[in-house]
């Protein structure tokens, strides 16, 4: 029985929702590659959200926080960019910019299944 597709539409600017969904249809022992990617940028998008908060607390070390904040930024759209061209490279997003969930989680699994059957074939 085949399941229907789910996409969702994606951009270089992910939001942690999008960022969950990738994870999930990925999150097999195969290439971690994605998850990854995607666990880094969440950490970045973390620390930038944190940096704001301490321009807050910490109005005397705004321009050191200002700037951490502008490297932060940096980083965020260079694994964005990084993420999302990835994800094309593979062929799961299609023109309108949907990503297939489930086309990922497939190959993704059919990549486990042939290293699971190339570990427990006999040479």
């Amino acid at each position: 029985m085949t399941q229907p597709s789910q996409t969702i539409q994606v951009s270089q600017q992910f939001s942690d929702e999008q960022l969950l969904a990738i994870c999930e249809a990925a999150d097999v022992i195969a290439c971690q590659c994605p998850s990854y990617l995607v666990h880094l940028l969440k950490e970045v998008k973390e620390f930038h959200r944190y940096t704001h908060e301490c321009i807050q607390t910490s109005p005397q070390d705004a321009s050191t926080h200002d700037w951490l904040s502008a490297q932060a930024a940096q980083v965020e759209m260079m694994l964005s960019h990084i993420i999302f061209e990835l994800l094309q490279r593979e062929n799961l997003i299609d023109e309108q910019n949907n990503l297939d969930l489930s086309k990922m989680a497939e190959r993704a699994r059919a990549i486990a299944v042939q290293q699971t059957v190339g570990r427990n074939s006999c040479a």
